[in-house]
């Protein structure tokens, strides 16, 4: 019987798709044959929704054969936290989305978001078919709405003791992935297609005029830079700083220095800036400056900034980009140039908007574009050489709230109210982070430690370095559901750690 069921629908399937492959290949039968093959894998993703979902959270994969080519991760935090809902219902499983001192102000950061893009026209999906007045800017709601579902997905489960390690290299070690996009230029036909999953950096060959001589091309390998602080960031979260640079044999000193040097490539001074932060505040953290290293650690310290002025002018030009910052006098001029000029356009671009401030407080703009700004945009018509035509704050990255600004990004789509829900949630994650580094097992202290520094300094990067709120929303939910996985809730002095759904019920005293 089992068998003759099994014909009666896999027969019927395999005509039905046949039929559809004769016809041509048009977007109503491709979704068609992409149900059928998501039928048939679906038990891999429903055995193993949750550990997918880790892995994708930064994860570059994008899934090229949907309208609009969402991340990977925004189907997989979705379809976790669909089965984490449905597991609670069907179940009746308690556990999980227990975490107050979160819940609340994501909760507000999402009627902020909501209530505000109601009373400016709506949420626009223009490459879904939007047909309103507001036809843009529907995908940066959806990035805070994913990033807000994801702490929720994140916390449906307790991570076991002997899982932590595979999370944390789930976690961090996917945009290892990255490197992929900056070979599109150099992979033979054939392997090409692989930029469809892992789309194509978009830092091409950068050229800078150079007088009497023409101009020299550098390249900003932003992918490899992406890759390397990667891996670095997991090995500071596994081995902590003292590991690093006091390991077992000077391998990992080695790597340290290889993976630093890999990062800088990407050109951006940002990594530079935040790395000397994450490792100051991890040498903090960890006591080294009461022990004898911390001479040892000013000694090195000096040594490589001595090393840095003497050969900076010998070192490839996208390493001088990211140390474009520190007044180093042999730094190639039109790189440091070419690096001054992009601040230039940024402190124009704040110039012209902070005036506009105060109109938004109450009210903000949302992220929704009119049809106008759409197609202003989309033709090209905004470039960053119009100056002539546009005032900064028409610019294109202007028009589409793109300000490079944390409190640009959040004060004028969202007003005062988003500032708030902001500070909210990021001061109540700062007092879970601290508690769970402070009362958590020796084992998870190493990762509690630097989940806190890595959070202070990329707070502090959104206010003073760079920050977007649509993004940055949902990396501080992300690694506040992190860190309540791991430690099974907000710890506390004398009590246990609440556990998620998934842990079993200790034993009455009848049963012992």
């Amino acid at each position: 019987m089992r068998m003759l069921i099994t014909y009666m629908i896999c027969i019927p399937m395999a005509v039905l798709v046949g039929f559809l492959l004769t016809n041509p290949l048009d977007y109503g039968t491709l979704g068609f044959l992409g149900l059928v093959i998501a039928l048939v894998i679906s038990p891999i993703f429903i055995r193993w929704h949750y550990p997918l979902m880790v892995f994708s959270l930064s994860s570059p994969i994008v899934l090229f054969f949907l309208k609009g080519n969402p991340p990977f991760s925004t189907v997989m935090i979705v379809f976790c936290l669909g089965i984490a809902i449905l597991n609670r219902i069907l179940r009746s499983e308690q556990g999980g989305f227990s975490v107050p001192v979160i819940n609340w102000p994501l909760m507000f950061t999402l009627f902020v978001v909501m209530f505000t893009a109601e009373l400016n026209g709506g949420i626009g999906f223009h490459q879904l078919g939007g047909d309103s007045g507001v036809v843009g800017g529907g995908r940066k709601y959806l990035t805070i709405f994913v990033g807000v579902a994801a702490f929720y997905a994140l916390c449906s489960r307790f991570i076991a003791p002997q899982e932590r390690r595979l999370y944390l290299m789930l976690f961090f070690l996917p945009t290892a992935l990255s490197f992929v996009s900056d070979l599109f230029s150099y992979l033979p036909y054939p392997l090409k297609y692989i930029n469809l999953i892992i789309p194509p950096s978009g830092y091409s060959m950068d050229s800078v005029a150079i007088a009497d001589t023409g101009t020299v091309a550098y390249k900003r390998f932003g992918g490899f830079s992406a890759a390397g602080n990667a891996l670095l960031m997991f090995m500071l979260a596994r081995h902590g700083f003292r590991g690093m640079i006091g390991g077992k044999g000077p391998w990992r000193l080695a790597l340290l220095l290889m993976l630093v040097f890999i990062t800088f490539l990407g050109g951006f001074r940002s990594s530079v800036i935040t790395l000397i932060m994450i490792l100051g505040l991890l040498f903090f953290f960890e006591g080294l400056h009461r022990t004898r290293l911390l001479p040892v650690f000013v000694m090195g310290l000096i040594i490589t900034c001595l090393l840095v002025v003497c050969f900076a002018g010998k070192l490839p030009f996208s390493v001088q980009r990211s140390l474009a910052f520190l007044p180093l006098t042999n730094l190639d001029p039109q790189i440091v140039m070419d690096a001054q000029g992009s601040t230039n356009w940024r402190l124009n671009m704040w110039q012209y908007l902070w005036p506009q401030v105060p109109k938004y407080l109450l009210l903000g703009k949302g992220y929704g574009l009119s049809k106008e700004d759409f197609e202003m945009i989309g033709q090209g018509n905004v470039l960053a050489n119009a100056s002539e035509a546009f005032d900064p704050t028409s610019a294109g990255l202007a028009v589409s709230s793109d300000y490079h600004s944390g409190p640009l990004s959040t004060l004028i789509p969202f007003g005062i109210w988003g500032a708030i829900a902001f500070l909210w949630l990021t001061l109540a994650g700062f007092r879970l982070l601290y508690r769970n580094c402070k009362y958590c097992e020796p084992e998870l202290k190493n990762i509690n430690r630097f989940l806190l520094a890595y959070t202070i300094v990329h707070w502090v990067g959104f206010f003073f370095i760079f920050g977007a709120y649509q993004n940055d929303v949902g990396f501080f939910a992300m690694v506040f559901g992190f860190s309540v996985a791991l430690n099974g809730g907000m710890r506390g002095p004398m009590t246990e750690p609440a556990l998620a759904s998934l842990s079993k019920p200790l034993p009455s005293p009848q049963m012992v």
